[in-house]
C-alpha cells in the first residue's frame, strides 16, 4: 500500500513537472524554429508545425537590412556604463553601511530600502522634462543614469547583508599587517564579495540588456536605439510585420543572455544564498 502511494506521488510528480517545464521552453523553441521559416512556411503551415527547410534568409536579413550592429553597439556601451559604476558604488556603499560606524547610519540604511518601493516608471515624466532641459535627450547618459539610479537600492541591500557576516577578525588582521581601508577594501573586500558581485552584475545585466521603457523615453535616433528597440524595425506599415525577420531577430537578442546566464548562473545561485564566508 505505502509503495503504491509512493509511486502515485512520484507520477504526479514528475507529471507537473513535465507539464512546467513544457511551458516554459515551448516559446524559445518556437521563436527559434520560427526563425528557420520561409514566407510560404508561415502561408501554408500550422504555427506549430516545423520548417519544411532550414531557411536562412531571415538571419541574413536581420544583419543586412538594419542596424543590428549599431544596436548591439549601443546595448554593450549601456551594459557597461550601468554595470560597472553599479558595482563599485553599491559594494562601497553596503561595506560602509555594515562595517563603519558614523551618524545618520541607520538613516541612510532606512532610505536606500525606499528606493526598493518606487519602480522606474514613476520618475520618467519628471527625467524626460529635466533631460530636455539640460540637453541630455538621445545620449548614453540618459538612459545610464537612471538605471544606476534605480538599481542601487536592491544592490546596496544584498552587499550590505553580505557584508554583514563578512568576519571582522579578517579585517582586522588586514589592517594589523598595514593595509590601509583602500587597500583593505580591493584586497580583502571584494575578492570574498566575489559571488555577490557577480550574482548583482548577472541579474542587472539581464535587466539592462532587456530593458525598453527607458530607451525608448530618452532616445530619439536610430543611431542611439538599443537592442530591444530595435525589434521594431521590422513592423512596417499599416502594422504589416516580417515574421521572419522579427523571430530571427529576437533569437539573436537572446542568445547573448542565455550564454552570459549559463557560464554565471554556478556563482549567481551561491551568491544569493550565501550569508557566511569561508574564512
Amino acid at each position: 500500500m505505502k509503495l503504491k502511494k509512493n509511486l502515485c506521488g512520484a507520477i504526479v510528480k514528475w507529471t507537473l513537472v513535465i507539464i512546467l517545464v513544457v511551458v516554459q521552453v515551448y516559446p524559445f523553441v518556437y521563436v527559434i524554429f520560427s526563425s528557420f521559416k520561409s514566407l510560404e512556411d508561415f502561408r501554408k503551415l500550422p504555427a506549430y508545425a516545423l520548417p519544411a527547410s532550414v531557411y536562412l534568409g531571415n538571419y541574413i536579413t536581420v544583419f543586412t537590412k538594419s542596424h543590428m550592429f549599431t544596436y548591439f553597439k549601443n546595448s554593450i556601451i549601456v551594459l557597461i556604463g550601468v554595470i560597472i559604476p553599479l558595482l563599485l558604488l553599491a559594494l562601497m556603499a553596503g561595506f560602509a553601511l555594515s562595517k563603519i560606524k558614523f551618524k545618520f547610519k541607520k538613516f541612510l540604511l532606512n532610505y536606500f530600502l525606499l528606493g526598493l518601493m518606487l519602480p522606474m516608471q514613476v520618475a520618467l515624466i519628471p527625467l524626460f522634462t529635466i533631460f530636455n532641459r539640460l540637453g541630455m535627450l538621445n545620449t548614453y547618459a540618459a538612459i545610464i543614469l537612471p538605471q544606476i539610479a534605480f538599481s542601487l537600492s536592491y544592490s546596496i541591500q544584498l552587499f550590505y547583508s553580505f557584508s554583514k557576516f563578512l568576519p571582522d577578525e579578517v579585517l582586522e588582521a588586514a589592517i594589523i599587517d598595514g593595509c590601509g581601508p583602500v587597500r583593505c577594501f580591493i584586497k580583502m573586500v571584494m575578492p570574498l564579495s566575489l559571488n555577490s558581485v557577480i550574482t548583482v552584475a548577472t541579474m542587472q545585466a539581464v535587466f539592462c540588456w532587456n530593458e525598453y521603457i527607458n530607451a525608448y523615453t530618452f532616445t530619439r535616433s536610430t543611431s542611439m536605439k538599443t537592442i530591444t528597440l530595435g525589434l521594431n524595425d521590422y513592423v512596417g506599415s499599416m502594422g504589416l510585420t516580417d515574421w521572419g525577420a522579427t523571430f530571427a531577430a529576437i533569437t539573436v537578442t537572446v542568445i547573448p543572455v542565455f550564454i552570459f546566464y549559463f557560464f554565471s548562473s554556478k556563482k549567481m545561485l551561491a551568491g544569493m544564498s550565501a550569508g557566511a564566508v569561508k574564512g
